[in-house]
């Protein structure tokens, strides 16, 4: 069996790890590896799958949208969502489905229940998990007509950015965009004022962002991007392979990989 995860850029993934050590943990014979895509290329990831020398992806950043016209059918998450971060062979058809949502959702039910929340972000994994959030939720995005316009899709409310929002009616904060990812470290995509929320990052590495530095150098509670990380590439390694991976295993061995970055 042979996966990949595609993206661009694509070095900083940790899901050769997790997903090789879920293959050997089954006793599986197989490979996940990177792709590097440029945009032109593609529709040349998609042939290989159909031509079976791949047999499954995960989609990341800018790929999540873009990938769903090379697909045959769409799981009805991914549907709702508009967006696709698994790509997996069913019979002869190529299917998206979206384990972001779902995956977020779980780690976040861990922590706390939700009612008043707000995404940062308005790309492919912000429609993935504001699809699948309850409660009232409310998009903030740099580029305010596409945080409109996702906000207009699900319901939900829109806020025009702003540096130093007012953060007093949440009680969890996500960010879902790549800021405080490398190289841009030491970015954050908003000042934390006044809050008493749940201060969530879907980034992973590096974890703890600068984001969630500063929460907790605030008091504030945190959750940073592993648990979703794992359980969103648990969900995609289930429908690879039919077998259900180890969380604690998969946990365990990004938490060590973590460590040594």
């Amino acid at each position: 069996m042979r996966f990949a995860v595609i993206g661009h850029p694509i070095a900083h993934s940790l899901s050769p790890v997790l997903h090789e050590a879920w293959l050997e943990a089954a006793g599986l014979f197989g490979c996940y590896s990177m792709i590097d895509v440029e945009a032109d290329d593609l529709e040349q990831v998609v042939r290989q799958l159909r031509m079976r020398e791949l047999d499954g992806i995960n989609v990341t950043i800018p790929y999540k949208t873009a990938i769903i016209p090379f697909l045959d059918r769409l799981e009805p998450s991914a549907e709702k969502a508009g967006a696709v971060n698994t790509v997996y062979v069913d019979g002869m058809e190529l299917v998206g489905a979206n384990t972001d949502g779902t995956g977020f959702v779980r780690a976040l039910s861990a922590r706390q229940s939700s009612e008043n929340i707000l995404v940062i972000g308005a790309g492919g994994a912000a429609r993935g998990i504001v699809a699948a959030l309850d409660g009232t939720v409310t998009i903030m995005n740099r580029t305010d007509q596409r945080a409109r316009a996702l906000a207009a899709e699900f319901q939900a409310q829109a806020i025009d950015w702003s540096e130093s929002p007012d953060l007093t009616p949440y009680d969890t904060i996500i960010n879902t965009t790549s800021v405080g990812m490398m190289p841009r470290v030491e970015a954050t995509p908003i000042e934390l004022t006044e809050t008493r929320a749940l201060i969530c990052d879907i980034i992973y590495r590096p974890t703890p962002t600068q984001l969630l530095r500063d929460a907790s150098a605030r008091g504030l509670a945190t959750l940073d991007g592993v648990p979703m990380f794992v359980l969103q590439a648990a969900e995609a390694f289930e429908r690879f392979t039919g077998h259900a991976p180890d969380l604690t295993l998969g946990e365990q061995v990004i938490r060590k990989q973590l460590e040594e970055y």
